[in-house]
This record gives structure tokens, sequence and C-alpha cells, in this order.
């Protein structure tokens, strides 16, 4: 069929396709034409008319006096707007062309005129001529009723003239339809007839194509066609760009002698050798196999490899399909180095956080001490409002990096608590006690409803965990609520093992546009300059996080202005074993919250016996605040500056505990605690670590080199005292110690100053000219042993990070910066310390207004 006859038969299809949709439309419009109210409008007025003109007439013969005008006159005013519509309206055009209804319309129009000389007289003149005005009235109906009945005959010869007209496009439309009809079969014939005619040609084509099959199927890149003599017979292009022959080179030549690797090319020998033999094929047909080749220059490169065995009663013909993979390998091993990185980069991002959370903790253990024996001092009420204010700022500070810290934790999966069995019901009263008061500073109600079943309260879990989740929902619960309630429900679902702990609080609320972004990264739906609370936006990202890790969930019902319900489910399964939690690795519960005789356990007084405690910290500021807090709880305090001072204070007298800092120069103190126990040196004296280091990895490492506890930087006065209570034998013999001065008990808080007059106030006056005075000499020495070396060495490093600790307790940030850039730099050469000298000449002068007729540098 030519192609002539293809492009007519489509010009036709086409052609009768437009003229049926032309049709169609012209349907629908004079569908839409009798679908409209024109014709029906035009029956409803005249009809009206006649109605209007009867009530006007009725109105003119019921008229007795002047009040009854107004009547008459309203029903003229409609007559006359009927009519006024009727003669200029262009629904009645065609009833207005008729003549003889143009001469009715006259007549009538002639009246209406008339008419208005009585309607708009006085009402003396209408009341008198009323009966020339039923007069003309009664002339007018049968005008008025001979016009519509005009309408009506109007009206029907219009319709029928529509229905024909539209009769007559149904009729070209129907015509239309069947030629289309007739042209889509004829071209399903030929369809048809191209359909065979096409199976015909493909019949034909597929003996051409069948020996190149196999060849097109499994083909990687290369191709090489070897006969069962080992010889190659045929190459593709792919194959000499891959190898460097060209198709003259290896056309003939033996594959195993071309392309075989010196190490592979007995193995592909015996492996052939095989094959012929009838034996097990370790290649061929075993679909891809990944190996070795060589190219023309020697190179050898991975590759992938499909071998064919095709067999004819003549020969048998092995097709080859090879892939060069080296660029796959590469790309691989990019891959797994960049994973590597990744990892080493996390790792990194874990080691920065923790080494800037102890070099951030150890500062702050100097300001909260300094504060919490400031606030044990005579203050002014002034002073006592600017203590306040700098406990609330570090209570604050150490807030934040605790979330950072713990998101981080979070985001690398570490979990270093163990699942041990504790009582649910316990642990969530425990946590409604500590908060009552807060929720009473609120005017708010905190109530509690626990319903665990028969089952009990005693659950095998991760309490340590679960604790900071409750914890950050309550506080949340509790800050955002004001003069309402919260409360806090826990049941267990059926028999299973899934616990749901639900908190619901009447407070602000949530808008529902915000329920999805709460639960991640610095989110604060407050976040303008006037927001009504503070923190980082991270409690919720981390809670989420706590839970999923525990095999939970979370989720947030809320309305704005009516409050919000947080409800989590965790698998916690009933125990009845009666197990409790190990206190030795529990956290202990905060201070602050603490009941008021064990915050006080510690402060020793007249009477009592004192205990002889043992403090190993690097940091001078730190450790002589340590000392004065636990001189003021009446105890007798060594100091050793060192790990291995430390350790010669441990072996030359008996304490009844000892504080070790961890991370200290030479001799750190896991190391000085594995000397004193090898020793023997302190056999009935516990260990309690006192360090800036919060990863729980790192208080795993802790624990496991022996220390019984892990007190976190900084430490206040109570959580002092707290510990010596936990782990200071009472029944050791004898007591030398000396009693607590009368007004020491009471000299501390917990919360950080960082000023010179601070700390003067702090450790007094001569003891502070005593350490600003060796400070001043050490920071000289330093930067001159800085000036005459050569290269960075890591003693000097180590004497950067503690000179950066004490300048940070005295307030000197910029002296701190500068301290920490020398410890961190990232290469051995000498940096310029042009900064640093500048820094250091500014916190001298400061010094020295603090110190008279002292020379501080």
């Amino acid at each position: 069929m030519s192609r002539s006859v293809l492009i007519t038969v489509g010009l036709v299809l086409a052609l009768l396709a437009v003229q049926s949709v032309r049709l169609g439309r012209e349907v629908l419009v004079r569908l839409e034409v009798l679908s409209t109210a024109a014709t029906d409008s035009l029956q409803w007025t005249l009809s009206q008319a006649e109605i209007e003109q009867l009530k006007l007439e009725n109105a003119v013969l019921s008229a007795r006096d002047a009040q009854e005008l107004s009547q008459i006159r309203r029903e003229f005013d409609i007559l006359y707007s009927r009519v006024a519509t009727i003669r200029e309206s262009r629904t009645f055009k065609s009833v207005r062309e008729a003549p003889e209804n143009a001469q009715i319309l006259q007549r009538v129009m002639a009246r209406i005129d008339t008419l208005i000389t009585y309607i708009d007289g006085p009402d003396e003149a209408l009341l008198f001529g009323l009966p020339q005005v039923s007069k003309i009235l009664r002339k007018n109906r049968d005008d008025l009723r001979l016009l519509a009945l005009a309408g009506l005959a109007e009206h029907a010869r219009t319709t029928e003239e529509k229905r024909l007209n539209l009769f007559a496009i149904l009729s070209r439309l129907a015509w239309v339809v069947l030629a289309l009809c007739v042209a889509l079969a004829l071209t399903a014939l030929m369809m048809g007839r191209l359909y065979q005619r096409g199976k015909r040609l493909a019949e034909r084509t597929r003996f051409a194509v069948a020996r190149m099959r196999a060849m097109i199927t499994s083909s990687l890149d290369a191709i090489l066609v070897v006969g069962d003599d080992g010889r190659i017979q045929e190459v593709n292009g792919a194959a000499e760009t891959i190898f460097g022959y060209s198709r003259g080179e290896a056309t003939g030549a033996d594959m195993a002698q071309l392309i075989v690797p010196d190490h592979l090319r007995d193995a592909h020998e015996q492996g052939m050798q095989a094959y012929r033999a009838g034996g097990t094929a370790k290649v061929i047909g075993q679909g891809r196999v990944q190996l070795e080749a060589k190219r023309k220059s020697g190179e050898i490169f991975p590759v992938e490899l499909s071998i064919t065995a095709s067999q004819s009663a003549e020969e048998t013909v092995f097709v080859s399909y090879l892939r060069d993979i080296s660029d796959r390998i590469a790309a691989e091993e990019e891959l797994t180095r960049t994973r590597d990185e990744a990892l080493a980069g996390e790792r990194a991002k874990a080691d920065l956080l923790t080494v800037m959370s102890h070099e951030m903790r150890t500062p702050l253990t100097g300001v909260l001490g300094a504060v919490e024996l400031l606030e044990g001092t005579a203050l002014s009420p002034d002073q006592h409002d600017y203590v306040s204010a700098i406990r609330t700022s570090g209570d604050r500070l150490m807030a934040h990096v605790n979330d950072v810290l713990q998101l981080s934790q979070l985001e690398t999966s570490v979990d270093y608590e163990h699942q041990r069995i504790f009582n649910l019901s316990d642990l969530v009263q425990e946590l409604i006690d500590a908060h009552q008061s807060t929720a009473r500073r609120g005017r708010n109600d905190l109530s509690l409803h626990c319903s665990l079943g028969a089952r009990g309260g005693d659950v095998l879990g991760r309490p340590v965990a679960l604790k900071k989740v409750l914890v950050n929902l309550i506080e949340n619960a509790l800050q955002f609520t004001t003069d309402g309630a919260v409360s806090v429900d826990v049941q267990r679902l059926g028999q299973s093992d899934t616990v749901e702990i639900s908190i619901a609080d009447t407070g602000a609320g949530i808008a529902e546009r915000d329920l999805d972004r709460i639960f991640e990264d610095f989110i604060r739906l407050d976040a303008s300059y006037a927001r009504s609370s503070e923190g980082t936006g991270l409690g919720l990202a981390i809670t989420r996080r706590i839970v999923v890790a525990l095999g939970g969930d979370i989720s947030c019902e809320s309305e704005l202005g009516e409050g919000s319900l947080f409800t989590i489910s965790l698998p916690l399964p009933a125990s009845h074993t009666g197990g409790v939690i190990d206190a030795a690795h529990a956290d202990p519960a905060p201070v602050s919250q603490a009941p008021a005789a064990l915050q006080n356990a510690g402060n020793i007084q007249a009477g009592d016996d004192a205990a002889r405690i043992l403090v190993v910290e690097d940091n001078e500021i730190n450790r002589l605040l340590v000392e004065r807090m636990l001189t003021n709880l009446g105890h007798q305090v060594v100091l050793a500056p060192g790990g291995a001072e430390g350790v010669a204070a441990a072996r030359a007298e008996r304490f009844d505990l000892i504080f070790m800092d961890i991370s200290m120069p030479e001799v750190d103190g896991i190391e000085a605690t594995r000397q004193i126990r090898e020793q023997g040196l302190a056999e009935c004296t516990q260990i309690v670590a006192l360090t800036a280091h919060v990863a729980p990895r790192d208080h795993a490492r802790i624990r496991d080199a022996g220390l019984a506890e892990v007190v976190t930087k900084p430490v206040s006065k109570s959580t002092l005292a707290e510990v010596i209570s936990r782990r200071v034998r009472r029944d050791r013999s004898g007591g030398n110690a000396p009693a607590a001065a009368p007004g020491q008990a009471e000299a501390g808080s917990s919360d950080q100053g960082s000023d010179i007059t601070q700390f003067f106030q702090a450790l007094g006056a001569e003891r502070g000219v005593q350490f600003l005075g060796a400070y001043c000499e050490e920071v000289d020495q330093f930067l001159s042993d800085l000036r005459a070396a050569q290269t960075l060495d890591p003693d000097q490093r180590q004497e950067a990070h503690r000179l950066a600790g004490s300048a940070a307790v005295l307030g000197f940030t910029e002296l701190r910066e500068a301290l920490l850039t020398i410890e961190h730099i990232e290469t051995e050469e000498m940096p310029d310390l042009m900064a640093l000298a500048c820094e250091w000449e500014q916190a001298s002068r400061e010094i020295s207004a603090a110190l008279p007729g002292k020379a501080a540098g």
C-alpha cells in the first residue's frame, strides 16, 4: 500500500473529525439557547401585564376617597413598568415587529400616556376623573389581551423554528459520524494488512539475526569469539579499545598468550582441559565472573567476564564478553575511603565535643564554685542579686552545653546504659515530687495516675534515659502552663510489654502547623526577641532521639490555647524478680531536688568526725575552690597538683576519700588510680572522679578503670556533701580532723563568677595576691619560652591549656582564646605570638590594678 493512500486516509479522518467536532459544538450551542428562560420570560411578562391591568381597574373601582388614591398610583406604576418592558426589551422584539402588534402596542401606550395626566395630577383631579380612568382601562384591557395572545403565537412559531434547525444539525452530525465510522473501519482494515505485511518481513529477518542474538543478549563491552583450539576468531571494536590490539593482531592469536595475565595462565589452561574432558566448568556458563586481564601494554586491570559456549556439529565456539571495571573498582574504593573519612569525621566531632566540654566545664567549675563561696559571705542586697544573676546564667550555660553534647551522642547512637530492673511507679513518683515546687511557683496542679495492672511496677529497661525523657516533658509542660494543671498518666497496654506514658497540660498549646516541627533540632516556636522562655530548642529533639533509641515512639496532640498531650510508648517488660536499680551506675538525682537532709549530710557539725580528703586537680583555681568548699563542710583537705603527686600523697598517708581529676598532664587520673590500686595504697578508700568529661563512653571508661563514681564539673558544695555522705566510711577509728568553724558550714554555693574582685572575695586577699603573682610569672615565662623555641612541643600545648583555664576563671576571655589557639594549632611551626602578647599586656594591666605595687608583666 502506497504512502499517498495512507496520507489520504489520514486527511479524510482528520476532516471528518473536525466536522464532527464543529457540528457537536453547534448542537451544544443550540441546546444551550433552548435551555434559557427567554421564552418563559416573554409569556410571564405578557401575563403579568394583564394581571396588573386588572389590579389597577379593581383599585379604581374600589377608591372612595383621597386616602385610597396612593394604591391606584402604585398599581399604575407597576402596569407602566410592564408595558415599558414590552416596548423596550429585546425579548419582545419579534412581538413588536409584527404590524398588528405594533398598532396594538401604540394604542396601549397612548392610553397609558393619557392616564399619566390623571395619575400625576392633584388628588382632587384624580378623584374627580376616576370614572374616565375606569373607562380608559376597560378599553385598554382588550388590547392587552390581544397583545398577550400575539406573544403566545410568536413564541410557538419561534420554538418550532428552533426545533427544526436543531433537527437539521443533528441529521448532519449523524451523517458525519457514520462517515467517520466507515473511515475508521477502512483504516482498521488497512492496519490489519500492514500488520500481516510486517509479520512476514519479521519472519524473513529472523534468520539473519539468529547468529548474533547470543552475542547481543549477553554482551557487556568487549566481545571475543574463540575456537576450541584457544585461538581468537573475531573481536569487536570495543575489544580493540580495551586491550589495545588491532583486529589483525588479535585474529588468529592464542587468547591465553594475548590477554590472560601470567599468574592466571596455568589455571586457565587447566580449566580448558577439564572442560574439554567433560569436567565441571568453573567459568564457562557460570555467568559474570570478576577476574583480571592484561592489556597490550602489560597493564593488569580488573574485568567482569561472561563466557558462553556455542556448540555445533563441526566445532565448539566460545563467545566471551568482557567489561573493564577499573572505574567501578576505583569508585568503590573511593566510596570506601569517603565512608571511612566520614566515620573518622564523626569520631573527630565527638572527640571535639568531649574536649570542648572539658574546656568549658573546667573554667565553669571555678566560676560556679567561686559564686557558691561568695553566697556564703556577707553580701549587700545588690551584690546578692548580682551573684544570683551569675548563678542563673551559669546554670543556663551548663544546660545548653549538656543539650548540645547529648544531641551529638544520640546522633552517633552511643548507648552505654545497660538494661536493669527498676520500679517504674517509684521513678515517676520521685519525679513528680521533685517538680512540685516548680508547679507551685506557676500555680499549677501536678498530678500522677499510675495503672500498671497486676504485673506490678518493676520493669526491665534503662531508667536513666527514661528519667531524662520524663524530666524534659514534665519541665516543658510546667514551663508553658500557668494557673492550670499538668497530669502524668502511666499505664500498661493490656498484657503486652508496652507501657504508655502521657503528659497532658492546660498550657498555651501548639499550633497545628507546628506539630511536625517541634521534634526538629534547634526549633523554638517563639523565636522573637520578646520570647517568654529560654532554651536552645533541643529539648524535644533530644527527647525524641532517646525514645527512638529505647525502641519506642513519641507523639503530640495539641490545640492552640487549650493545652498539649505528649504520649510516649516504650517496651518495658514487667519483672517479678524484685530487683532494684544499681545505684553505683545510676545517675544521682539533681541536688536541687534532693531531700534537705541529704544535701546537708556531708556538713560536719561540732562533735562529729571530719573526713580527711585528698583532692587531685591540675587546675589551681578549681583545686583551691574545691578545697574551700570541703573546708567549709568541716573536712580536712590535702591538695595534689597532678597525678604523680596524688599517688605520692596516697602513699604518704591514709585518706577517707579521694577526689581525682581525669585530664591531667603526664600522669592522668586513670593512670594515677591504676597505680594507687596496684600498689595497694588506698585499699579501704574510694576514689571518685571529678571531671569535666560528660560523654557516657568517658564515664564508662572511667568506671571501668576502678573509680567508684563520676562527679561532673562544675561541682557544688551540696554535691560534694552528698558524695561524701555516700562514700566515706563512718566506722573509721578516731577522728583528728578539726570541726567546722562557726559560720563556715554555709559558705558556698554553685554558680559562676568570673572577675578579679569576685576571685579575691572567694579566696581571700592574701591567697588571691599569691595566686595572681604566680600566674603572672607563669605567663611571662611561657611567653619567653615560646619566643625562644623554634617549634611547638606537646608540653607547651599542655601549658597553654592550663593557663587558658585560669584565664577563663579570671574573666580574660580574649587571653583564653589566644592560649587555646596556641594549644590547638594544627602545625608544629611556632605561630605568630603578637595576638597573645597583646592580650596578655591588656590582662596584666588589669591584674596590676588589683595588685598595687606588683609588677604584673
